[in-house]
């Protein structure tokens, strides 16, 4: 429905590249081994933002030029090995931003409510300071007697500049409203236009520390114990302590990330037919995001960097006409901010697992095994300023604004009034995983080996996904921001069914005929194929149905959350390699991949999830749509082919 004339012509993306790997391993002596690599990339290619409804206009470049340099050196005896790991990282580009080119648009960029997204990309023509990492790692192993005693400790330090979007935007509500702002018959026809002012760039660093303490202890010829401690520290960025909000001054160290781990191997039975038993559980500590820092840096309340929103009036901007600075006597904006809860801990997962496995003959064994995975302190994020003003939803909800026929007014009532929306990160999420695995292996024997794997499991929690790169879950807040058990529902990784098998033949058919034996062996085939049951994916209403100022969160009244599942997903993979030998120095290897081998167009995502909803009741309107007929989706790779040569001498 959108004019032709807005899009620029098609052109096609145009990719180029290089990168180069440099490696030295060097024996010093007979009991030293040093090891460095260096890497250099330097890629430049056309970034296209995809989606339904952008267009060429929005496409970048993105320049990056990473560099890397690693170093391994390993010392050992008879009974101790001594490794130590060092990494020094950067890379200087855009930071996925981006820089204009040859199809960017101009102007102001252009926002049509539900519709397209064209004109000039946001936030592009930036080059950032190298972003650095360094590690260092050393690890020692001394084995005495029945035991192994590994030893170890590392730090990772981080060096990082990061940059909000800039951008001058106008949003219009439909198309006819954007075509009388075009044309000059009502260039006021703007829903809002939001401009960006003062310096967007932040720094932060952080140094994430680790120690841990493992013994192997072989107490009889058939039972193993295994158990250890660690303990990590994360040293995250400093706060800035001119936030006008105190909980954005001081960033709380959780420095209490002790990690016990025990696991047991006992044989049952032993002989030609053996039964081994493994169980094994532990506390396993991730490192925060950084991501929840630099949006708690940059969105602090500091007047540093802001938005300023113009709402059309008699007086206002005209489009496509953009500020370039404050308008004179113009009132500061009151802004949303990001922040961090004073008493926010590290999230952690108790793991534990048992596995009993038979052999069936020699080569071949089955596995049975049960997984549970509990996690805490997820980070969720909810609005913390909006009290309730009277009336709840059809299901209970309360509200946080009034409705005046279409139109919501959000957040009427602020615990901070000088704040907009306050969306605080709380280390109070808790999730649930649980699973059956079933395990049929064979080892390499009479030129074939496989393996396959059916995995039955469930996964739970009720901390709405953020700071993630994973596709339409971007900016998903607690739905009620009183009720945490609301949001309690299918994590978004959860997968009922899952099966994995892959193979590998190297058949040798003893043919009499000496071109028969040669043309049939030193071939390798290999066989991967998997089979699930479809991704969820969250359905949402698209507007601020609980009036807190949020309108990416919001399900409709009976929709759990991440209750939608995409269709089952199929994949073959097949490849082939051999070798020809020519005399005693040479060999000629020849190797080719056949990826998605039946070009299945397995649905992995789709790309709008927002349905019609009631403002009033917050009900479905007209019931769920067929997401698969309605949508552009979102597939994997159709099928490539990949040939490969190697020449050794």
């Amino acid at each position: 429905g959108l004019p032709a004339s807005i899009f620029p012509a098609a052109i096609p993306a145009l990719e180029k590249g290089s990168f180069y790997i440099f490696r030295t391993d060097l024996q010093l002596n007979n009991k030293n081994r040093l090891t460095v690599r260096y890497n250099h990339s330097d890629i430049n290619s056309v970034n296209l933002i995809q989606g339904m409804f952008n267009t060429l206009e929005r496409g970048t470049s993105g320049p990056n030029i990473d560099h890397a340099i690693a170093v391994q050196l390993v010392s050992y005896t008879q009974s101790v090995v001594n490794e130590f790991r060092f990494q020094y990282a950067d890379r200087i580009g855009t930071g996925g931003i981006g820089q204009r080119n040859e199809f960017s648009g101009t102007g102001p960029s252009i926002a049509i409510t539900n519709v397209a997204n064209f004109g000039s990309p946001e936030g592009v023509d930036t080059v950032f300071r190298p972003r650095k990492i360094t590690q260092m790692q050393d690890n020692l192993t001394r084995i005495a007697g029945e035991h192994i005693v590994k030893f170890g400790g590392g730090f990772s330090f981080y060096d990082h500049s990061e940059r909000a979007s800039v951008f001058s935007r106008y949003t219009f509500p439909s198309i006819t409203a954007y075509i009388a702002a075009r044309t000059g018959t009502n260039p006021r026809s703007y829903s809002f236009y939001d401009e960006t002012f003062g310096d967007p760039e932040i720094r932060y660093k952080a140094t994430f520390w680790n120690l841990f303490l493992q013994d192997d202890w072989k107490l009889t010829r058939r039972l193993k114990f295994t158990y250890g401690l660690r303990y990590d520290l994360y040293q995250i960025p400093k706060a800035d302590a001119a936030s006008p909000f105190t909980a954005s001054q001081k960033f709380n160290v959780d420095k209490n990330n002790f990690a016990p781990r025990f696991g047991v191997v006992y044989a049952l039975r032993e002989g030609t037919r053996p039964t081994i038993l493994r169980a094994g559980a532990g506390i396993y500590y991730d490192a925060p995001l950084l991501a929840m820092y630099q949006r708690a840096l940059i969105n602090n309340g500091n007047p540093k960097f802001f938005t300023f929103r113009v709402n059309p009036s008699p007086t206002s901007l005209t489009f496509p006409n953009t500020l370039g600075s404050l308008p004179p006597g113009s009132v500061f904006p009151r802004r949303s901010i990001d922040a961090i809860d004073p008493d926010f801990e590290n999230m952690y997962a108790i793991h534990s697992n048992v596995q009993l496995e038979q052999a069936l003959t020699e080569d071949i064994s089955l596995a049975v095994g049960f997984i549970h995975s509990g996690g805490r302190h997820l980070p969720i994020y909810r609005n913390i300023n909006c009290l309730p003003v009277g009336g709840t939803l059809a299901d209970g909800r309360p509200l946080f604004g009034t409705l005046t026929g279409t139109t919501i007014t959000s957040c009427s009532n602020r615990v901070f009034p000088q704040f907009q929306n306050i969306q605080m990160v709380e280390s109070a999420g808790v999730s649930r995983y649980d699973a059956l695995t079933v395990q049929l292996t064979k080892r390499f024997s009479r030129v074939v080996q496989f393996s396959s794997n059916y995995t039955l499991s469930k996964s739970t929690d009720d901390s709405p996904e953020q700071n993630m790169t994973t596709g339409g879950i971007q900016g998903l807040v607690l739905s009620d921001p009183t009720n945490r058990a609301f949001d309690k529902g299918r994590s978004f990784a959860d997968q009922r069914h899952t099966f994995v098998m892959s193979l590998v033949a190297h058949p040798r058919p003893a043919f009499a005929n000496r071109v028969l034996r040669y043309l049939f062996n030193h071939n390798v085939f290999g066989v991967i194929a998997n089979a699930n049951s479809g991704e969820t994916f969250n359905i949402i209403s698209g507007t601020d149905l609980n009036r807190d100022g949020i309108a990416t969160s919001d399900r409709p009244v009976g929709i759990r959350r991440n209750s939608g599942t995409t269709p089952p997903q199929f994949d073959v993979d097949l490849c082939y390699s051999r070798f020809f030998n020519f005399g005693e120095r040479y060999k000629l290897g020849i190797s080719g991949e056949l990826q998605n081998l039946f070009n299945t167009n397995s649905i992995v995502g789709f790309n709008n999830v927002a349905v019609n909803t009631s403002l009033v009741t917050g009900e479905l309107v007209g019931g769920l749509p067929d997401f698969k007929a309605r949508n552009q989706s979102s597939f994997q790779e159709s099928r490539q082919f990949q040939l490969g040569l190697k020449f050794l001498f």
